[in-house]
């Protein structure tokens, strides 16, 4: 027989053995003997052909999972279940499992890896769910379940093709620190420097409003060296959004108020011009969401707009609220400490901004934001001893050196020193590149203790929140 026939002959009988046909339960996946000293650690993956319900160290949160025919059978139409397994003192790994939708209440349900989980579903921990319409703004997310009954998304994608009923997807998950990256059929899909509600856990498998299906579900420990930041550093402001309008109407006096007895370091409120030219407090462009009127903000006249109730739609303790012009929200502010930091939403009012700030001599006590570069260029040029930030918040593609730079070309064009970034666009490192090139960091809008500790060790200067109360809670790491 020529040699080639023999070489074919036994790799087909090889492929063939007992030894390949087996599938066993648990297994070491076998190591690289020539790999360097540095490689990674094995992984261990669990195939489902154990006898039992459920493999050995697999805990039942909540909802039906059972093991049968090499496979994790998740049902779960009505509600959401997730299972957990692992070791709760594991910080650094990657996850990964492949998922077969079986059955799908509607486009938007989804199965998902937890990480960083405790044993008992005990919140708060983090997961990483794909929607059977994986193609939706929010088809990927990462996701933080903070309490019993609220989600925190920290991150979302868009995937490239939407899941089909039996049809397997691979999703990984891999986790360092406080940074996740996260993969569909071996292609990222997003990342978030935000896993930082709890610094160790297990990991889980989770499904909502579908029946799927497990396979290969495999765990890689990864090196416990290095962390997020060398060292603490010195403590953000913290500015109440739109003044404290977690507890009292956004943008009334009745928010600022509740902002200085918080204790906030600054007050952030918008500003449109109305019809007969007075500067006012309003976040839309009209009236109809945060009052009883109807109407654009520029064509109403201020007598108009003092006639309507402004705090009513919060609360009843409310009622009677006005829409406030830019110099009373000043003056309410004027010698408390609480900063005003006055976002401009329209072009073409610089001027009387300005006007307005000069006339209660608070030049060297008020911040201006603008997503408009043309305003921020305007306010630099007009009154350069106000601090002035460029409001941003798209994603910024490359390295954190590509994507300081591309910021700080940016915040050159209007002349600004102080960029306002979205949080999300944040990481430790572009913080900290930004800082190199002399620009500060404030960043917006920040609603958790755990994100806010994180922002403050990466060194972000000011960080703006509805709930400014949590200022205290987030000044231990």
């Amino acid at each position: 027989m020529p040699l080639r026939l023999i070489l074919l002959f036994s790799a087909v009988m090889a492929l063939l053995s007992p030894v390949h046909a087996q599938k066993p339960n648990i297994r070491q996946a076998p190591a690289n003997r020539q790999a360097p000293a540095n490689r990674q650690a094995p992984a261990t993956i669990e195939r489902f052909d154990g006898a039992g319900n459920l493999p050995p160290g697999w805990s039942v949160v909540s909802g039906d999972w059972k093991q049968t025919d090499g496979a994790l059978l998740a049902r779960s139409m009505d509600s959401d279940s997730y299972i957990t397994f692992g070791d709760p003192s594991w910080r650094n790994y990657e996850v990964e499992a492949t998922l077969t939708f079986l059955k799908v209440r509607d486009p938007a349900r989804w199965v998902s890896l937890l990480v960083r989980a405790s044993e008992d579903g005990a919140t708060p921990w983090s997961q990483v769910p794909v929607r059977f319409d994986a193609t939706r703004k929010n088809g990927v997310e990462f996701a933080v379940r903070t309490s019993p009954r609220q989600w925190s998304v920290r991150q979302t994608a868009a995937a490239s093709q939407a899941c089909e009923l039996n049809r397997p997807r691979r999703l990984k998950a891999i986790v360092r620190q406080s940074f996740v990256e996260v993969y569909l059929d071996g292609h990222q899909v997003l990342s978030s420097h935000y896993c930082v509600d709890r610094d160790r856990g297990c990991v889980g498998l989770g499904v909502s409003g579908c029946i799927a299906r497990f396979d290969d579900v495999s765990v890689r420990p990864l090196p416990e060296d290095g962390g997020d930041v060398a060292a603490p550093v010195v403590r953000s402001e913290v500015v109440a959004h739109r003044g404290y309008s977690a507890v009292a109407p956004e943008n009334t006096l009745a928010a600022i108020d509740e902002a200085i007895r918080v204790g906030a370091s600054g007050c952030e409120f918008d500003v449109y011009r109305c019809a007969d030219g007075t500067v006012v407090l309003m976040h839309d462009k009209t009236v109809d969401r945060t009052t009883d009127g109807t109407g654009r903000v520029t064509e109403l006249s201020l007598e108009r707009l003092r006639q309507l109730d402004a705090g009513a739609w919060k609360a009843a303790r409310f009622a009677g609220e006005k829409v406030p012009t830019l110099k009373e929200a000043l003056g309410r502010l004027r010698g408390t400490g609480c900063q005003p930091v006055i976002e401009i939403k329209m072009e073409g009012i610089s001027q009387q901004v300005i006007d307005d700030v000069r006339e209660l001599d608070m030049v060297d006590q008020v911040a201006v934001i603008a997503f408009s570069p043309q305003v921020v260029r305007e306010i630099r040029e007009l009154e350069p001893q106000l601090a002035c930030a460029w409001l941003y918040g798209k994603s910024v593609e490359g390295t954190p050196a590509q994507q300081a730079d591309w910021l700080q070309t940016r915040a050159k064009q209007c002349n600004a020193t102080i960029l306002d970034l979205n949080y999300k666009l944040l990481s430790p490192e572009l913080v900290a590149e930004l800082k190199q090139r002399g620009l500060a960091v404030w960043t917006w809008t920040v609603n958790e203790a755990a994100v806010m500790g994180a922002l403050r060790r990466w060194g972000v200067d000011s960080i703006t929140t509805d709930r400014p109360n949590l200022l205290t809670a987030a000044v231990e790491p």
